[in-house]
């Protein structure tokens, strides 16, 4: 045996002895950390996102939302009350989405301790200057923060009435309109109801906000009475009282053709009841919202198909698009949105590589509340007092989109995609010092998405 051969089988041999030498853990892709009985596994990527529109878009790309979001497009032809102009013909890129995450595992007692931490750069952050201004600093924010031990689980984590194996496989970053894509603290328990299937009940966060139309804005009431956020609304009180959760069931049953979920939803909304200044105390209003949700996936002949129903009133805050339609307190009565949104997608695998998605989604938002203001419709109400054109609520979100993706290694792949949106807001008449005629706005989103990622692993 030479010298050479033999130095190297020594080092081998010394390394394995070492105390920070890796051992596999009790879970595939996992490795135990010296000292424990914990596994620990370290997941992630790096990722160039980019854009390119050709149809509206807001200008405020770099504090605002880069990715695919109609429920705020700016109109195709700007009205002189329209806050944020357009851009078009206009490429971005961005690396914000960019992933690191840990899991770990660790056995005791009464089952598997599981723990979850994972974040991202993505954090749409207005007025935080996380732009090219700044060397591309983008905010770090927490997706998901979470333990369980057994089948309960508590943290921070997709909501129960989150569906992922029925979302569309779309390069933009940003999901259908219709797409549940809560995540929000909770307490969850998962019982098995047999080997193919199983329930799933949680309370969540009610971060159940009673926003000014579609702008987003939560109106905050100010002690003189006044609405920090809408002073044209005279603070009827659209603040939210966080105090019952959000109650949602979630019934799985996965087999090989794929699975079906059936979900609920109660969401008790609540505002008012705000201390004033002169010793008052704003009315507290009550609502309670639900929603319901069918969806699913069916594989077909090495292709796939994935749908989706979601409805209710008081349900928009579970759909992407409409999450800022949901409630609103005009100071007599809390009226509730009424949200029906919908979407399908098929995936055509060419070979191994290249895979191409086809996909539509729709969100309808109904208006056939009557409130207790003058008997205004909510479209009416919300429109005159939520602000500028813009920020009117939306009654149709279509999207269309084509994609294909190439998988050029098993950790790298990159992707490019045709994405078609429109945005259809309410006609109404605008009540104040005088009456006027508010039109159906539209917004019109062309745009092409292409997104190259490397995998850790």
């Amino acid at each position: 045996m030479s010298q050479n051969l033999l130095s190297k089988r020594l080092l081998t041999a010394t390394l394995l002895t070492l105390p920070f030498a890796l051992v596999a853990g009790d879970t595939p892709g996992m490795f135990k950390i010296p000292g424990t009985d914990t596994s620990l596994k370290i997941y992630g990527f790096a990722e160039l996102n980019g854009t390119y529109d050709m149809g509206s878009f807001n200008t405020d790309i770099d504090d605002y939302d880069w990715a695919s979001c109609l429920m705020s497009l700016p109109f195709d032809n700007p009205t002189a009350n329209q806050a944020y102009a357009q851009r078009k013909n206009s490429l971005y890129m961005t690396a914000r989405t960019s992933r690191l995450g840990f899991m770990t595992v660790t056995p005791s007692a009464v089952g598997n301790v599981t723990m979850v931490f994972e974040g991202d750069f993505n954090s749409p952050s207005p007025s935080n200057f996380s732009s090219p201004t700044t060397t591309n600093g983008n905010t770090f924010r927490v997706r998901k923060a979470y333990g369980q031990i057994g089948n309960f689980l508590f943290g921070q984590t997709w909501s129960t009435f989150f569906d992922g194996d029925s979302l569309p496989d779309t390069v933009d970053f940003n999901e259908v309109p219709s797409a549940t894509l809560e995540r929000q603290p909770m307490l969850q328990y998962t019982f098995t109801t047999s080997s193919k299937s199983n329930l799933a009940i949680a309370m969540e966060l009610p971060f159940n906000r009673q926003f000014l139309g579609a702008s987003g804005h939560v109106a905050s009431q100010t002690s003189d009475g006044g609405n920090g956020n809408d002073t044209s609304n005279g603070g009827s009180g659209n603040i939210s009282t966080l105090n019952t959760p959000d109650l949602i069931a979630n019934y799985t049953f996965s087999d090989k053709w794929g699975h079906i979920s059936v979900r609920g939803v109660v969401i008790p909304y609540q505002g008012g009841g705000n201390l004033l200044a002169n010793g008052t105390t704003t009315k507290d209003l009550t609502a309670t919202g639900f929603g319901g949700a069918v969806s699913g996936h069916f594989n077909i002949s090495g292709d796939s198909l994935v749908w989706s129903v979601t409805g209710g009133p008081g349900v928009g805050r579970y759909m992407f698009g409409s999450l800022f339609q949901s409630a609103y307190n005009d100071g007599t009565k809390m009226n509730l949105w009424t949200g029906m949104g919908w979407h399908v997608g098929y995936t055509h695998n060419w070979d191994s590589k290249w895979r191409s998605n086809i996909i539509y989604s729709q969100v309808n938002m109904s208006d056939n509340t009557s409130t207790g203001v003058s008997g205004m419709s909510l479209a009416q109400l919300v429109g005159t007092g939520g602000g500028g054109a813009d920020l009117q609520p939306n009654k149709t979100l279509t999207n269309a989109l084509f994609n294909t993706f190439y998988q050029i290694t098993k950790s790298t792949y990159c992707g490019f995609e045709y994405n078609y949106g429109t945005r259809k807001t309410f006609a109404f008449n605008q009540v104040g010092e005088t009456t006027t005629a508010i039109p159906q706005y539209t917004g019109t989103m062309k745009r092409v998405n292409f997104v190259f990622h490397v995998s850790f692993f």
